[in-house]
């Protein structure tokens, strides 16, 4: 794989075992004898390999069965760049052990590592020609293949790198002659120069002849090394330079395979060549072109190996693998292990495998890997064989944080603590490896670590570790000298799961630790008798001899012990001649708490700042330390703290600072002084130490430390004032540390951004706050005030916090932080934001008018060297205007691209895609484009889904589409407040041109609008309206305005409308739809209207003194039937309702659901008393048409009747009636006009008390018609 910076390096500089510098050179390509030597005993088991991988034709096999196997790389076996991070150093045997017991648990037989391209730095095996080999730097290489050989793994080793990386490569050779001085440049000369050949098979002929000093057995006869790579990725390999190394190596090494390839796709002269495996190299895979180029190789007779792939992709690739034998290995990029402290060893390139993985991602990636391996015979083992070591017990204001170093295999961890009644587990889920805090335990405590395997049982625990109440405690566990201060004839090896430091000759030797305010050391020494170690307790420059208590422990091991001073350093000393070693270091320290700390990604906790500024960008090259001071312009500069009795009462006791320096040249270092009262100034020389940068890579780092201060309030910070360009120191985080403040709660813990009522907030910020003396924060964030529901939250030690969360526009959120300490916890306040408001016209990004010629366009738009050609031009677009031409070779880097860096940042926040015009008519099959962004600081990627070519047209790339190239690790989420880079890849195979115009940052509406339907008036509770209604449809979209919006009325025609007025009685369905700009419907929305304005009908029935109502409603239907008797209230009848005795009559109606009432009816009621009706007419006999009387008296036997009387004539025509008044009435009436006696009925309608009841009246009439 390529590298994408240089990295720094430092050479150990205590003695290497057996450290030999080899002058002379053996003759070019002859092989040599090895010479036998009794191998160094490392506590190593038994070599499971026992014969050698062999080819037949296109097959690997292994004792004559096929051999195919899935495969990792771990390029950093021989040295390594990675711990700490950007420093090149040996590897520990501890990391060497792990990655390869990490390798077999996944069922790995095969691991290619790059530990023999070793060449062109101090810590190289050939530092250069004329320094000759370093036999020394052989050590880490000879113990990672025989452990290999212990767990029957195979290895594939490149003997030279085709990349200018940090181990070394083909360059290096040349450079001897003055050749291929510019690593970025193509190197043929390797290839043609008799010289420079000569050298390198000089080279690899002592690489074949090399004795392994843990075996006994050279390289060339170990059965381990499975095949001999020509080099990595090497891109211009000739047939006669193939020809001639891999004679040599037949010659060399006639057991052993030779592999070769180049970086992508098929070297053609490989297929042809006297190799055994060809290897080819996929970023990513796919199941198609794996097996396309199998295909290729295994039908030219040669073995298959994918020697490297990207290993984000093993889930979507290896499955498909499985079953085609033509695949004869997957090898993965690539295999990384736990940390010698803490967590993993990481190497952010974006491919790094830790196991079982450390996300969702990964494990399904790791799984993977185990699956294929599994079901090529090889299922691996992951039980935990291996304890973990806490490292350290620190003290974070009264509460104990613990670190450990990982368990191989394990999948996470419980932590216990020691109680009287046995093991007690802190943790309620199993956590990872990262260090953790205890926020349950103070005071004294006894820790272990417990693994847990895969199936979820238990492995072996870590030893316990005590620390004391106010104390902390650090363990070495001596993997390797880095940690030390200072150290001289002594060195590290290996025996067994330890290490052992020892004097390397008879002159005795020295180790020095850094350990502020040392209480106690605890040494555990391997000896044969009582050792002799001296130690003494000091600054560096002064030392107190410590008394020594020295016990043994059994098995040849003692503890020595003794009492610390407070000092800041220990120095353990081997009197001459002693082979004492020393195996572990425990130290203890009362604490110092860091009373303020501020990693200076702003200048808000600085007291004074004169000519200084906050520089966040190019983190990889500073460590990750993304936030960092530096000088404005040349000239004086500073930056001053002030630290309050609030939290120092006492004032600092000292500082750590980070300060950074240029590699490029020799920069003057930062100035530190102190003051008591800000007044007065003295200057201080600090203890430092240094990690060096590599030139035009990683910076060099100076950690400065100064201790032992009294009484100090005030400290600054002083940049050279001659020293250019302005930049060329940095300083990083700065901590402050005192004695205490007595102990309590954290303090002062407030919010600070985004502050309480800021508005507009875009995109989702970065949260800050501050307090003292906290340990934890704990932070929530919700769009409630209770702080409800919440949208987003953590637990952190950091004073900063980027959620990763969508925040939505034009919302309120509230957010609150708790610091907690070992006293208690404090609250801040809660504050409030609010986000803006998304935009809706698009972004111009690049129109290209703008550009008056092609030399114009291809300054903004730069090549990327590491690809193949492209060239930017103008031609006419078919867009508008003038549009950018990519005409491109992709070459064998099978990419090209270019990149165009914005001369301000650019605000694409609230868009949802980047729209531009693209004319692919000219691309190949297979040809695909890639956008890449540089945002916030990170690299952003997205394909197009589409590849070869395409008729010209917008083409829209969500911004949800855009990920972190794997290289590139994990970014946080994609932040469009500021994008730096702009930039267009073509990947593939073959030539092409690429039109490109019209790039926008765009709204991208894929979403339909949002509709509602209302009414005027609003619709009752009944669901009914009494009178005409307005339905109006109301239509919104986040980017169109004005949606169109059409109504349907019942079954009827959809029309353009937003109202419609519904008259008809009855339920009427007005249907509604919207469609936006983009052509997006929304679904149909729908509201049923219903109106009643017809009163119900009803009816009244009266039988005996009970009364049943009959009432209809042709349209929402008869709530209820009212009723009420004379003066009384209104109530609802529930049935028949029986009318009291002493009442007449009652009044009645009926409403309707929608509230319409109907017209007030009477009935009349009466009593059950018989009475008995007289009636006389008077006169009796009267003339025809006179006028006439019926004098009528109800009587009954309980008093007298009341109501009323008719007088009905023979055609039932009532001729008169009149009411009761003490049983009596009068009736006057008309006589008839026909003579004779006539007959008349009188009806008595009865009371409350009598029942109705008839009698009858005569009327004699004289005079008239008969």
């Amino acid at each position: 794989m390529q590298p994408t910076i240089h990295r720094p390096h430092r050479r150990r500089t205590g003695g290497l075992l057996a450290a030999l510098v080899v002058g002379a050179v053996v003759v070019t390509g002859v092989p040599v004898p090895a010479v036998a030597a009794a191998p160094q005993d490392a506590g190593l088991g038994p070599s499971l390999n026992h014969g050698f991988v062999t080819r037949d034709g296109s097959q690997l096999e292994l004792g004559g069965e096929p051999f195919r196997f899935g495969g990792t790389n771990a390029y950093w076996l021989g040295v390594d760049e990675n711990v700490p991070a950007g420093v090149v150093d040996y590897p520990t045997y501890f990391r060497i052990r792990d990655a390869i017991d990490t390798a077999a648990a996944m069922g790995t037989t095969v691991i290619r590592s790059h530990m023999l391209a070793s060449t062109g730095n101090d810590l190289s095996i050939l530092p250069s020609k004329d320094a000759g080999f370093s036999e020394g730097a052989f050590d880490t290489v000879d113990y990672a293949i025989a452990y290999a050989a212990t767990k029957g793994i195979r290895l594939i080793l490149p003997l030279t790198d085709n990349w200018a990386y940090y181990h070394g490569g083909l360059r290096d050779f040349a450079r001897t002659y003055g050749l291929c001085a510019d690593p970025s440049a193509d190197c043929p000369q390797f290839y043609s120069d008799p010289r420079v050949i000569a050298d390198f098979q000089d080279y690899v002929a002592t690489m074949l002849n090399h004795v392994n000093r843990y075996t006994g057995v050279a390289l060339k006869d170990d059965p381990t090394v499975m095949a001999w790579e020509l080099g990595n990725e090497l891109e211009g390999m000739t047939p006669t330079w193939i020809a001639t190394i891999s004679a040599q190596l037949r010659a060399g090494a006639p057991e052993q395979l030779v592999a070769a390839g180049r970086r992508f796709d098929i070297d053609p002269d490989t297929l042809a060549a006297d190799v055994d495996i060809v290897d080819v190299h996929y970023y990513p895979p796919t199941v198609a072109k794996v097996s396309a180029d199998a295909k290729t190789v295994t039908d030219a007779g040669k073995a298959y190996i994918a020697g490297e792939y990207d290993s984000n992709s093993a889930s979507a690739v290896l499955p498909g693998l499985v079953d085609n034998p033509d695949v004869t290995g997957m090898l993965s990029w690539s295999l990384f292990p736990h940390d010698d402290t803490s967590g993993f060893v990481q190497h952010l390139d974006g491919f790094q495998i830790h196991y079982p993985g450390d996300d969702p991602g990964m494990k399904e990636d790791v799984a993977a890997q185990r699956a294929y391996a599994a079901a090529l015979g090889s299922p691996g083992d992951d039980s935990v064989t291996r304890p973990p070591l806490i490292t350290s017990v620190t003290d974070d204001y009264g509460l104990h944080r613990l670190a450990w170093r990982g368990a191989t295999g394990a999948v996470g961890y419980d932590v216990q603590v020691e109680a009287v009644d046995g093991w007690t587990t802190l943790t309620d889920e199993p956590v990872g490896d990262a260090p953790w805090l205890d926020t349950e335990t103070r005071g004294a405590a006894t820790y272990r670590v417990v693994p847990i395997r895969a199936d979820g049982s238990r492995g072996p625990a870590s030893a316990p570790l005590r620390v004391g109440a106010g104390e902390q405690v650090g363990v070495d566990a001596l993997g390797s000298l880095t940690p030390a201060v200072a150290h001289s004839g002594v060195d590290v090896s290996p025996a067994g799961e330890e290490t052992v430091v020892a004097p390397t000759g008879d002159d005795g030797g020295s180790v020095t630790w850094s350990a502020p305010g040392l209480a106690e050391a605890r040494l555990t020494v391997l000896s044969a008798e009582r050792p002799r170690l001296a130690l003494a307790a000091g600054s560096g420059s002064s030392w107190t001899d410590l008394a020594a208590d020295v016990s043994p422990a059994g098995d040849g091991r003692w503890t020595v012990t003794a009492s610390g001073t407070g000092a800041e350093q220990l120095r353990v000393t081997w009197p001459a001649g002693s082979t004492d070693g020393l195996t572990r270091v425990e130290l203890r320290s009362a604490p110092q708490e860091a009373v303020l700390v501020d990693p200076l990604d702003d200048l808000d906790r600085t007291s004074a700042a004169n000519a200084v500024a906050i520089d966040t960008g190019d983190g990889p090259l500073f460590g990750g330390d993304t936030g960092r001071a530096k000088r404005t312009a040349p000239g004086s500069a500073s930056l001053e703290w002030t630290i309050g009795d609030d939290v120092a009462p006492d004032g600092v006791t000292g500082f750590e600072a980070s300060a950074y320096y240029w590699p490029d040249q020799s920069a003057e270092t930062l100035a530190f002084s102190v003051s008591e009262d800000g007044t007065t100034w003295r200057p201080l020389t600090p203890d430092v130490a240094t990690t060096p940068g590599v030139v035009g890579g990683a910076w060099r780092k100076d950690v400065v430390t100064a201790r032992a201060l009294t009484g100090v309030r005030h400290v600054r910070v002083e940049w050279p004032q001659g020293s250019t360009p302005e930049w060329a120191q940095q300083l990083g985080e700065i901590r402050f540390l005192a004695t205490g403040s007595g102990g309590g709660a954290p303090s002062g813990v407030t919010t600070t951004t985004p502050a309480d009522g800021t508005d507009g907030v875009r995109g989702v910020p970065t949260f800050t706050w501050t307090a003292s003396r906290a340990a934890l924060y704990r932070v929530v964030l919700s769009a409630h005030a209770d702080l409800s529901d919440p949208v987003a939250s953590t637990s952190t030690a950091s004073t900063s916090w980027v959620p990763e969360v969508a925040l939505d526009e034009s919302t309120t959120y509230y957010w609150h932080v708790t610091a907690l300490n070992g006293a208690g916890q404090t609250s801040s306040d809660t504050a409030a934001f609010a986000t803006a408001t998304r935009p809706t016209a698009p972004k111009v990004v690049d129109d290209y008018e703008s550009y008056a010629t092609d030399a114009d366009v291809s300054k903004a738009y730069v090549r990327n060297t590491g690809g193949g050609t492209i060239a930017p031009t103008l031609v006419a677009s078919g867009a508008s205007g003038q549009a950018m031409s990519l005409a491109f070779d992709l070459g064998s880097p099978g990419y090209a691209g270019v990149t165009r860096t914005f001369a301000e940042p650019q605000d694409w926040w609230g868009y949802d895609g980047l729209s531009m015009w693209l004319d692919r008519t000219a691309l190949e099959a297979d040809q695909k484009i890639s956008v890449q962004l540089v945002a916030g600081g990170s690299y952003w990627e997205a394909t197009l889904p589409q590849t070869g070519p395409h008729a010209p047209g917008v083409v829209t790339v969500p911004f949800a589409d855009f990920a972190p190239p794997a290289w590139a690790g994990d970014s946080g989420p994609l932040d469009l407040t500021r994008v730096t880079q702009l930039s267009f890849y073509l990947g593939g195979a073959g030539t092409g041109t690429l039109l490109v115009d019209d790039v926008r940052a765009v709204r991208t509406d894929t979403a339909a609008p949002s509709l509602t339907l209302t009414t005027t008036p609003d619709q009752p509770g009944s669901g009914w309206f009494t009178g005409a209604v307005d339905v109006v449809a109301s239509a919104k979209d986040a980017v169109d305005a004005h949606p169109a919006v059409e109504l349907q009325v019942g079954d009827g025609a959809w029309k353009a409308a937003t109202e419609v007025r519904v008259t008809a009685q009855g339920s009427t369905v007005v249907r509604a739809r919207a469609t936006d700009e983009a052509g997006n419907t929304s679904d149909v929305v729908d509201r049923t209207v219903r109106i009643d304005s017809v009163a119900p009908a009803v009816a009244a029935s009266l039988k005996g003194r009970v009364v049943t109502f009959a009432a209809t409603d042709a349209s929402s239907g008869v709530a209820k039937v009212q009723y009420r008797f004379a003066g009384g209230d209104w109530l609802t009848a529930e049935g028949s309702v029986r009318v009291p005795t002493d009442v007449a009559s009652l009044q009645y109606r009926a409403v309707d659901v929608a509230g319409n009432a109907s017209a007030v009816a009477s009935l009349a009621t009466h009593g059950s008393a018989r009475a008995v009706v007289l009636a006389l007419g008077l006169p009796p006999i009267v003339r025809a048409g006179a006028p006439a009387q019926v004098l009528v008296q109800v009587l009954g036997t309980r008093g007298p009747a009341s109501g009323a009387v008719t007088v009905t004539d023979a055609a039932g025509t009532v001729v008169g009636s009149a009411d009761l008044t003490h049983g009596r009435a009068t009736i006057r009436l008309t006589a008839p006009t026909s003579a004779g006696t006539h007959r008349f009925v009188v009806r008595y309608t009865g009371d409350a008390t009598y029942a109705p009841s008839t009698g009858q009246a005569l009327l004699y009439v004289i005079g008239g018609k008969r």
